[in-house]
């Protein structure tokens, strides 16, 4: 645990000797804090769409834009006082006790309808292109995350910046539903997805090709305001899949 009342600069102290510790969400959180505490507002040109780490990293800072220097400062401090390092000894009771309260969530049939009726309505929504739909399907403060890029989309302004985003890449995007599974935790999918790529998306460069790729959406269930808390999402981008529509891998470990 970090004492309370740490300063600013401890903290930044702490970050540094622990930085393997962290995880690179939280990491990238703590390099905007520290830039706009710093330099105050972004500075400099936004890297190019192949510089993704360079690009996620300004895009981060740039959110904070407008945040005072002192603001910041807080906001790093606050961060780091609740962090969670990897790599400590703790219990396993304390190590998994998230996931064994999700386990030991109750199935009620009531609630299970519930869940798989507004999975269909955002499903609905989502293929009506309809955001105002969507966004009553999800918490104030849900989350849009995408681990594989580090790209985190805050609260429904950042869901609705998601969907414009990714309808605005993919016009006619279209997702097939392969797989489905539903509990008291949430709703879990696989689909598969079509569509023709018109601008550039995250680590994917415009081809003006129809593109098909898989995904896996995990939607965590809020049973208090019975709605869905966001969406975790991975996507299947390969090496194969960037060879076949001509694109050059934005990740060089990327495996055949």
């Amino acid at each position: 645990m970090v004492p309370e009342n740490t300063s600013f600069d401890d903290s930044c102290k702490i970050v540094n000797e622990n930085q393997s510790r962290i995880d690179q969400t939280t990491l990238l959180e703590l390099y905007s804090y520290y830039k706009q505490a710093k330099k105050g507002d972004v500075i400099g040109k936004r890297p190019g769409i192949l510089q993704i780490r360079d690009r996620t990293k300004y895009d981060k800072w740039a959110g904070l834009s407008g945040i005072s220097k002192e603001e910041a400062k807080q906001k790093y401090i606050d961060l780091v006082q609740n962090l969670t390092f990897t790599g400590e000894s703790t219990p396993f009771e304390d190590k998994h006790s998230l996931a064994k309260e999700m386990l030991n969530k109750e199935l009620n049939v009531e609630e299970y309808k519930e869940i798989k009726n507004l999975w269909k309505a955002h499903s609905i929504a989502e293929d009506n292109r309809d955001i105002e739909g969507l966004m009553a399907t999800l918490t104030e403060d849900c989350r849009y995350e995408i681990p594989q890029v580090g790209k985190v989309y805050y609260d429904k302004e950042g869901a609705t910046q998601f969907y414009n985003d990714l309808l605005s890449a993919f016009p006619d995007i279209d997702f097939r539903l392969m797989q489905i599974y539903i509990g008291p935790q949430g709703v879990v999918e696989e689909a598969k997805v079509k569509a023709t790529h018109e601008k550039d998306w995250l680590v994917l460069p415009a081809t003006g090709k129809e593109v098909e790729f898989e995904t896996a959406i995990f939607f965590p269930w809020d049973s208090k305001v019975k709605r869905f808390k966001g969406e975790r999402v991975y996507f299947n981008f390969d090496r194969k899949f960037y060879k076949k529509y001509g694109m050059r891998p934005p990740f060089p470990e990327l495996k055949e």
